[in-house]
């Protein structure tokens, strides 16, 4: 009995092994784009001595996340301040995910089924890929897991006041790190409802005021704002819209491996299989609970299997009855805090069912038809989810060996690590130099590169979208360009020295370094810098010099403007946003065509800098012969007022041109 003891905890070792080894492996390769950008920088911010974040990104609806993902962020990077320090607590939280529900569902279920549990969740596609995404979302399983488990051993083990009041504590996290996770609120008070006698008042007290504390900063930040993110959210849950299956496809497809990866063969047949598997567990299940209630109005007496099935069923399906009707397209995140509901409720299915067959064995004369029946149950349930399981493990190493030779897509957590360290060492060889992060996204909130500022320098990174524009910081600059195509790599190839040892192979792409000092490149612009400008504004910019191409009819007229940033309005600017708009006018002020856009983001003005923007104003195909004008305004965004030049006027002629 003890040797055999012994092997099964062999075996759980080992499935949590494995459950490891596929959460480690390749964990660098995974995708880095502007949201990671963004939620790490405001986190390495506070790490750096900055401000405590009261709120994290912009979630997909449109209103600030609360910040609990900040601090999390924040723990790790004061551990270790690399990137993949972040990545390593997303792995282990996913571990400690797996580890809760196993647990919780050995104490109420037993081995068995804590077994099969913890099996399907080690292996399962999207557990896999969200233990080893930077992304506020993939925290959601290591919160609805402790949750979920702490419900289930309180309600069904012992009352033990702690559990109830780390169930607050853990929803408080979930709720934050994804808001759309709060559906199961309404799950934990009907398991509230249903289970009431067992309710104690004190701990259920310290609890609700434990998840108020939580979320403190953000109400802060609510007040700050004049709870403008609550009343946006409120009027998107009330808008009417009809009745959907989405909720329901998108609940199965927590078990498939669908949207993961293209290409790779058997994907919709196994996924299938899932299907089929977790609707036959889940029917057995919801049976068994019908059963089981109305043996307790005959008898009033319920056991552990039936009370675990219903937090259980309430888990899975509360949040589904939500997203029914749903403004928004699905996503799978939206409804990831439904795990690990579907795992138990499918290993509790199979072991209910694999009971009640062979409980039919006895019943035969025969030892080798009981043994017949045994092996037959057994082949019929488990080995289909054997195949299913080993599919998708192999699915999963195929996933990560895909992103680890992908010849393209989006950078990786490796390319940014790499591009940090080598900006931080070229920084430090050229000391005075400002380094220029050149990628799409041109604000710190769009930018991918935007992890530079508070990862390598935030007083000497400057970010800028290549298409747009091009800073020119005195007294020299290193730039990293991630456009090859674009206009600023045009730019710095005729203009700047490569830094030729310095290269970052990103997939099928180079990011390239370059250097531009006074002896090459910047004597240009510093003979422009020091004429008369051609138009000063009275936010401190100055439009210093401009190129246009050929004007004609239906086509594109193209702008270069070089602008400079002088001291006396800096502190002014500093803190507002202005975007930029070039037009076509006709003699009696009529816009004929018009280019608006950000150029160079007014947040990173500094004085003294010079920047570049392009502009392209397309005319249109019956522009009249005749006289035109070319001219530029600078306004405030989002609000749209125009900034007076000093002349007092609110826009700056450059020319005067003639349209044969």
């Amino acid at each position: 009995m003890k040797r055999h003891k012994h092997l099964q905890y062999l075996i759980f070792v080992l499935v949590l092994a494995l459950a490891l080894f596929l959460r480690v492996r390749h964990l660098g390769t995974t995708r880095f784009g502007r949201d990671q950008a963004f939620t790490l920088n405001t986190a390495m911010r506070w790490v750096n001595g900055g401000g405590m974040p009261l709120a994290a990104n912009k979630s997909s609806i449109g209103v600030m996340n609360p910040p609990m993902i900040e601090y999390l962020y924040a723990i790790a990077l004061r551990c270790w301040p690399d990137i993949l320090s972040v990545a390593i607590l997303t792995m282990l939280s996913g571990m400690i995910a797996i580890i809760a529900a196993g647990w919780a569902t050995y104490r109420v279920l037993g081995r068995r089924v804590a077994f099969w549990a913890v099996l399907i969740f080690a292996v399962n596609p999207w557990s896999v890929h969200y233990s080893q995404l930077i992304w506020n979302q993939t925290m959601v399983p290591v919160f609805s897991s402790l949750t979920l488990s702490c419900l289930l051993l309180y309600f069904v083990v012992e009352q033990r006041p702690i559990l109830l009041i780390l169930s607050f504590l853990w929803a408080a996290c979930m709720t934050q790190v994804h808001p759309g996770s709060a559906a199961q609120l309404l799950t934990m008070g009907l398991v509230f409802a249903v289970f009431w006698r067992r309710l104690k008042v004190w701990p259920l007290i310290i609890g609700s005021a434990v998840f108020v504390l939580l979320y403190v900063p953000f109400l802060l930040y609510e007040i700050s704002v004049g709870w403008a993110d609550v009343r946006a959210a409120l009027e998107v849950t009330s808008q009417s819209t009809p009745l959907s299956p989405a909720a329901v496809l998108v609940s199965l497809d927590l078990l498939h491996a669908q949207g993961l990866s293209n290409g790779i063969k058997h994907v919709a047949t196994f996924d299938a299989v899932a299907t089929v598997i977790f609707i036959v567990a889940l029917g057995y299940v919801v049976s068994s609970v019908l059963r089981r209630l109305l043996r307790w109005q005959r008898e009033q007496k319920t056991d552990q299997r039936s009370e675990s099935a219903i937090i259980l069923l309430l888990w899975l399906g509360i949040p589904i009855l939500f997203y029914l009707r749903s403004s928004h397209y699905l996503q799978i995140y939206y409804l990831i805090g439904q795990l690990p509901a579907h795992f138990i409720l499918l290993s509790m299915g199979l072991d209910g069912l694999h009971r009640q067959l062979t409980d039919l064995a006895p019943s035969l004369r025969r030892p080798a038809a009981r043994r017949g029946v045994k092996i037959a149950t057994w082949g019929l349930l488990y080995v289909p989810l054997l195949a299913l399981l080993g599919w998708q493990a192999l699915f999963d190493l195929r996933v990560q060996n895909r992103r680890l030779h992908a010849a393209q897509g989006p950078a990786q957590i490796r390319h940014l690590r790499t591009a940090i360290q080598t900006s931080k060492e070229l920084m430090n060889k050229h000391a005075p130099c400002a380094l220029v992060a050149l990628s799409e996204g041109h604000t710190v909130e769009t930018s991918q590169l935007s992890i530079l500022r508070e990862f390598v320098s935030r007083d000497r990174v400057l970010l800028a979208d290549g298409e747009l524009a091009v800073p020119v910081p005195a007294p020299c600059a290193i730039y990293l360009d991630t456009q090859q195509t674009s206009r600023a790599a045009g730019w710095l190839r005729r203009r700047a020295a490569p830094i030729r040892d310095e290269t970052i192979q990103v997939l099928n792409e180079r990011w390239h370094f370059f250097e531009l000092t006074g002896q090459r490149g910047m004597a240009g612009v510093e003979e422009t810098t020091s004429a008369a400008p051609v138009a000063a504004w009275e936010n401190g910019a100055g439009l210093i010099n401009y190129e246009r191409g050929q004007l004609e009819a239906g086509a594109t007229l193209p702008l270069t403007l070089t602008w400079s940033i002088e001291k006396q309005a800096e502190e002014k600017a500093s803190d507002r946003v202005y975007h930029i708009g070039t037009y076509l006018l006709t003699p009696e002020d009529q816009v004929v065509a018009q280019c608006d856009g950000p150029g160079f983001d007014s947040v990173q003005w500094r004085t003294g800098d010079v920047f570049i923007t392009w502009f392209d104003i397309v005319t249109p195909e019956d522009l009249r012969s005749g006289q035109a004008r070319i001219a530029v305004a600078m306004y405030t965004w989002p609000a749209v007022e125009r900034i007076n030049l000093r002349s007092g006027e609110s826009m700056a002629t450059l020319e005067h041109v003639i349209l044969d």
